[in-house]
């Protein structure tokens, strides 16, 4: 791995599990194992640049995820119901959210316009992925998307409220209630 690669996965890391704000750039240098002039050469913009790499690294191994559990069922559901059931095992193994939630990270970083970018195209991405997953199962577009939508922000949601309650199987009531919703919505 190089040091540029180092720097992103570990500020990824320290991103998510405790926010942007708590995380300083002398413990992702630390933890990194990688001189200061390294964070500066490859990032000169600073922690900015460095939050933004992290958000679309953590992001391309959610939507990597995502996209594997999509694409394991083709009941859309079902598909919902597994995703939910692996991101409740990883919180409930690691304590953490990293590569299955970026929230901390979004909720943290509104008021830099670039970085709530970073964030708003990987959430859209996201949406699209469950919306074309839905369409491909015959939902109609327009419910798809909404579904879509929806499915996005009660992950997002439900990764919040699990990290702060400690409780990963809520997202199992979450998984099951969108399951609900998508079978509802189903051609007969």
């Amino acid at each position: 791995m190089s040091t540029r690669e180092k720097l992103i996965v570990t500020a990824a890391t320290l991103f998510q599990r405790q926010g942007v704000r708590a995380t300083g750039l002398a413990e992702i240098l630390k933890v990194s194992g990688t001189p200061k002039g390294s964070l500066y050469y490859y990032f000169p913009k600073g922690k900015t640049e460095l939050i933004a790499a992290a958000i679309d690294y953590a992001g391309t191994n959610i939507k990597n995820h995502v996209q594997a559990a999509l694409a394991s069922e083709v009941d859309p559901a079902k598909a919902i119901e597994r995703l939910f059931s692996e991101i409740a095992a990883h919180i409930s193994e690691t304590g953490h959210l990293d590569n299955v939630s970026i929230s901390l990270v979004a909720l943290e970083t509104t008021d830099e316009p670039s970085l709530q970018q970073a964030c708003t195209r990987l959430f859209t991405e996201l949406e699209a992925m469950y919306t074309a997953k839905l369409e491909a199962s015959g939902i109609a577009s327009e419910a798809a998307a909404a579904l879509g939508q929806l499915i996005q922000a009660a992950t997002e949601g439900s990764c919040t409220i699990v990290a702060t309650k400690g409780q990963p199987e809520q997202l199992l009531v979450t998984a099951r209630l969108l399951q609900q919703l998508i079978r509802a919505q189903l051609p007969a």
